[in-house]
């Protein structure tokens, strides 16, 4: 698996997590929401994600250099 899949994965699983908990009465998961849309704004201004670097060093791979990441 690659970093991006990934990172991809655990986003969807944080997404699905949010909406169970807003759905369930638990207001709170609202914020989950919150925090992935400011990370993502982040990532977008600055050019760094620190979920990207995370994934990195997981799977040991850096697709965003041109490598093959299959």
């Amino acid at each position: 698996m690659t970093p991006i899949r990934a990172q991809r994965f655990v986003m969807a699983i944080m997404l699905i997590t949010s909406l169970v908990l807003i759905h369930t009465g638990h207001q709170w998961g609202e914020y989950i929401i919150w925090f992935m849309i400011f990370m993502l704004l982040l990532s977008a201004i600055t050019g760094f994600c620190p979920s990207d670097t995370i994934f990195q060093r997981i799977f040991g791979k850096n697709c965003s250099e041109g490598d093959s990441c299959s």
